[in-house]
């Protein structure tokens, strides 16, 4: 590693959907800007289960840490990164992926905000070196958990300054940018908001919010059942399996992040959509698609589908003893309920402008199903499917 690439990347929640691909694409790149990566994990996790590429010789130096509470006191959260840190004095980067659900939307807009106070303080403290600050929000800040929507697409970064205020107190991101804007005022580090949709991507070792990992299990639990070839109905409406919406691998979101982090004057103190692919998709087209990889035929909802029908979630706890046999490992998703949901309350368009990022001069675009096979071969190495 030559002596100009001084940069230190903290990536807090390393090992979930984003936060993993962000250490992976830091590991990857050829021409990697970083010579230290931190990977801040909740639940631990050795190297060697990561499926993170291996360090290179003019690679960075990875260092996997856990045991580091961000609900903790600010003093116990302070002393604990200096206790687990190396060269905690040099991060420069702080990629921040932690989020804390919460059955009360104010409760955990609360705890999730005075979590990133936590860190942003600590950091401020501990490092001279602190430039950038990024994290992600989501289309849940354009208003898409209530009913039918708040705005109509394609949905653009300036709308979120007029979501109206009593469902702007149950998002996080909106009290994030106050507390990031006042934080960082005056200070030599800048802050960036990365706004996806529906992310695409591979976990280690499981995932709160992974549809493709929900939806990995069931399909491969469906062709146990049903075997090579069957079809498989859309599980949702045909609202749902019509309705527009913006996919976004994780692999392309870390990637828009580190270019974020590393070009603050393009989108320093701003939300930034991310997606794929500037078309927009439909499950209409992507189902067919994701379930072929099975080798199964995916096939539109069911006449007269509803929210009473047996779901994804449901159909895996029936047949768990199936995936058993087969082999298939770390099966559990967590909140499947809400991922259950997924194509019966998410009936409206809701695709997003790529308008700033365009201009921001990221010009990147694959096919969005091409993440779901990404993910997919992933799920099939850890051997979460066979």
């Amino acid at each position: 590693m030559s002596s100009d690439h001084k940069n230190h990347a903290l990536v807090i929640g390393a090992s979930g959907l984003i936060g993993w691909a962000v250490v992976n694409e830091l590991l990857s790149s050829s021409s990697s800007s970083f010579s230290h990566i931190t990977a801040l994990v909740n639940r631990p996790l050795k190297l060697e289960d990561s499926f993170w590429p291996a360090e290179t010789a003019d690679g960075p130096r990875i260092s996997l840490v856990s045991g580091v509470d961000l609900s903790s006191s600010d003093e116990e959260f302070e002393n604990g990164l200096k206790d687990k840190v190396l060269n905690l004095e040099s991060v420069s980067h702080v990629f921040y992926f932690a989020f804390k659900s919460d059955l009360d939307p104010i409760n955990e807009t609360t705890l999730n905000v005075a979590m990133m106070r936590r860190l942003i303080l600590a950091i401020s403290n501990l490092s001279s070196n602190f430039t950038s600050f990024v994290y992600p929000g989501g289309t849940r800040g354009y208003g898409i958990y209530r009913p039918g929507g708040i705005f109509t697409a394609p949905l653009t970064e300036d709308l979120v300054d007029t979501l109206p205020p009593d469902y702007a107190a149950t998002v996080a991101y909106p009290h994030y940018r106050a507390l990031l804007t006042a934080e960082s005022k005056g200070k030599k580090w800048t802050w960036c908001e990365l706004c996806p949709d529906a992310i695409i991507g591979f976990t280690p070792n499981g995932s709160g919010f992974s549809l493709a990992g929900h939806w990995a299990v069931y399909l491969y639990c469906w062709k146990l059942i049903y075997g090579e070839g069957a079809e498989v109905p859309y599980p949702g409406t045909k609202q749902g399996y019509e309705s527009l919406y913006s996919e976004t691998s994780s692999g392309t979101l870390a990637r828009v992040g580190i270019y974020a982090a590393l070009n603050p004057e393009k989108l320093a103190g701003k939300i930034v959509n991310v997606a794929d692919s500037v078309t927009p998709g439909s499950m209409s087209e992507r189902w067919p698609q994701i379930v072929k990889w099975f080798g199964l035929k995916g096939v539109g909802p069911k006449e007269g589908a509803s929210v009473e029908d047996q779901k994804p979630g449901e159909f895996v706890k029936e047949n768990k003893e199936k995936l058993v046999e087969a082999g298939a490992k770390g099966v559990e998703i967590w909140n499947s309920e809400q991922l259950d949901s997924y194509g019966y309350w998410l009936t409206f368009d809701r695709q997003l402008s790529l308008k700033r990022l365009r201009e921001a001069r990221f010009e990147e675009e694959k096919g969005p199903q091409e993440g779901w096979w990404e993910a997919f071969e992933m799920f099939k190495k850890a051997g979460m499917i066979q």
